[in-house]
């Protein structure tokens, strides 16, 4: 007894140790990246590199501000992953029971044919999407960047494995009650399913958040530059200026090193849901 708790500790011992590990290779560039923003121009070209600042400054910052609109494209950035993110909780979740608590005609055609999502790569939808958005006269518009990302394939399948598994009686119960089907999404399937939703809310926000294609694909207005354009344009303008590079960088990484660390936990919930396991 005592030598199979003694391997089974040894066992975790050695999957603590090489996840760490793991965690380290993947965690220290960040972190030299951020770190490295607070540091002089010459001081991070400099050979040998440092790890920790010498001379710690946030000149880097201040000039960054000074010279493009990283105020801006912050603000851009949160209008368009937060409306994209909002949209599609609602109709993730809509949808989701739908597909789930409702038998209809082509109920599993519709379902797969939203799922075909997934199969079909990004790049091959960029031009029929901006020639849609173009001939509604919706480019340089925070509409244009968010409408074409308000259905989320993933999203919808989340919810729909997540709500099959809500008893039917409990829809039976409020429906006997008089309650519409209005009230029983909002006030019953909503509440049970916030896990998920949070899981589809997290997801979404780190998605758009990156990207780039989209939004330089729709904008031609520096004022309507998000922050992965920022960052783009700044790579052009001041190509051998690695201290502002490395700066707006960490501008654009840090909200989401953030928000990864506050949900880590919801976003772990949303993908075992949606591989089949319970937590």
């Amino acid at each position: 007894m005592v030598s199979k708790r003694k391997i089974y500790i040894q066992e975790q011992v050695k999957s603590h140790a090489v996840s760490i590990i793991v965690a380290l290779i993947m965690i220290i560039p960040f972190i030299w990246m951020i770190l490295s923003s607070f540091k002089p121009g010459t001081e991070i070209v400099r050979m040998p590199p440092t790890f920790f600042p010498e001379t710690f400054t946030t000149k880097n910052y201040v000039t960054l501000f000074q010279r493009l609109p990283f105020g801006r494209y912050f603000i851009n950035s949160i209008i368009m992953s937060g409306g994209i993110t909002l949209i599609s909780m609602f109709s993730s979740s809509l949808l989701g029971y739908v597909f789930a608590k409702f038998k209809f005609r082509f109920k599993n055609f519709f379902f797969f044919l939203l799922l075909s999502g997934f199969m079909i790569p990004f790049a091959t939808l960029v031009i029929p999407m901006y020639l849609f958005i173009s001939s509604i006269h919706l480019t340089n518009h925070y509409l244009g960047l968010i409408l074409p990302f308000c259905i989320s394939p993933f999203g919808i399948f989340l919810m729909r494995q997540f709500m099959e598994d809500i008893p039917n009686d409990y829809m039976e119960a409020a429906r006997l009650d008089g309650a519409s089907e209005l009230w029983i999404y909002s006030r019953i399937i909503l509440p049970l399913t916030s896990a998920a939703l949070g899981g589809v809310a997290i997801y979404n926000f780190l998605m758009t958040w990156n990207q780039l294609w989209w939004p330089l694909m729709v904008t031609s207005q520096p004022n309507m530059r998000t922050l992965p354009l920022g960052v783009a344009a700044l790579a052009l303008q001041q190509g051998k200026r690695y201290d502002l590079l490395i700066t707006g960088a960490s501008v654009s990484v840090i909200p989401i090193i953030i928000l990864f660390a506050i949900a880590q936990k919801q976003i772990i919930k949303g993908l075992s849901v949606s591989s089949g396991l319970k937590m």
